[in-house]
């Protein structure tokens, strides 16, 4: 297992290129943009965000450099800690702590993928236990992971990939799921986070799948939907999408199997708490 750490440094000439190629990053481009934005937020009466470079850059980078559409993310981002207050208002690491430490539903891949992409897994199955764990929870645990990718040049550029695997679900896991959630999820993802998404690849789901299937359907909007992929238990249709070289074994690729999981993995949160209250500040005034 490599160890878990967030990938701060500035990004190498070789995602630089790819910024380049995919999202118009170029010094000229990047210092203009910054500019405007700049402006942008400080004309914005009502918003509160910090205006320094590497925080705009994290609006900038998945709206490909637009000023306006950085803008009208920040503004979806306030939206959306406004309606969901109750549940993200100031939170912080400690917060969700014993869903980390003493529940392996997410767990984050210590390697990247082939395109150098973060990668993520969701538990949705035998390991959630939803009468400890309710979908808010879970919800609040992918929200401070966000926080925390963000952070990463690499990760802005590159995107992240999500696999939820299904094993084992059975109908407490499909109770505790409602359309509510399915909604928050939905526009959280679409609307309301700066992380490139990339792919969401759904493997081993059972027959139930159909019914959680139909809570989140109605929110999908077309772009995600060309990026969802159902592969059922045919993991050679995962790796057509994620390369066996960059998987554990236990999902069909030729890396050791997974022997680490959120308690491993939430130490790099309070690493980083200064951020985390930065981003916490941010939203309607």
């Amino acid at each position: 297992m490599g160890k878990f750490e967030l990938e701060t440094a500035p990004p190498s000439e070789e995602l630089l290129a790819i910024a380049k190629q995919e999202l118009r990053e170029t010094p000229e481009v990047r210092a203009a943009a910054v500019e405007e934005l700049r402006k942008l937020v400080e004309a914005a009466t009502d918003l509160c965000y910090p205006t320094d470079e590497e925080f705009l850059i994290i609006f900038l980078r998945p709206t490909k450099f637009y000023a306006e559409s950085a803008l009208k993310l920040m503004r979806n981002i306030a939206e959306f800690n406004k309606t969901y207050k109750e549940t993200l208002f100031n939170l912080m690491p400690a917060d969700v702590q014993n869903v980390f430490i003493e529940h392996n539903i997410i767990n984050i891949l210590t390697n990247r993928d082939q395109h150098g992409r973060r990668m993520m897994v969701v538990n949705m199955g035998e390991t959630w236990d939803p009468k400890a764990v309710s979908e808010e929870h879970i919800f609040r645990v992918l929200y401070t992971i966000h926080k925390l990718a963000v952070l990463e040049p690499a990760t802005q550029i590159s995107g992240v990939v999500v696999i939820y695997d299904f094993k084992g679900m059975g109908m407490k896991h499909v109770r505790s799921m409602s359309p509510g959630g399915a909604k928050r999820l939905l526009t959280f993802i679409q609307e309301a986070s700066p992380l490139r998404v990339k792919g969401i690849h759904f493997i081993n789901q059972p027959m139930l799948f159909s019914m959680v299937w139909s809570l989140f359907k109605p929110f999908v909007q077309d772009k995600l939907n060309k990026r969802m992929f159902f592969h059922g238990d045919k993991l050679s249709k995962l790796h057509e999408h994620v390369h066996k070289e960059c998987l554990p074994s236990n999902y069909g690729g030729t890396l050791p199997a997974l022997d680490y999981g959120g308690k491993q993995w939430y130490p790099v949160a309070e690493q980083h708490l200064d951020f985390i209250k930065k981003w916490n500040s941010c939203g309607f005034k």
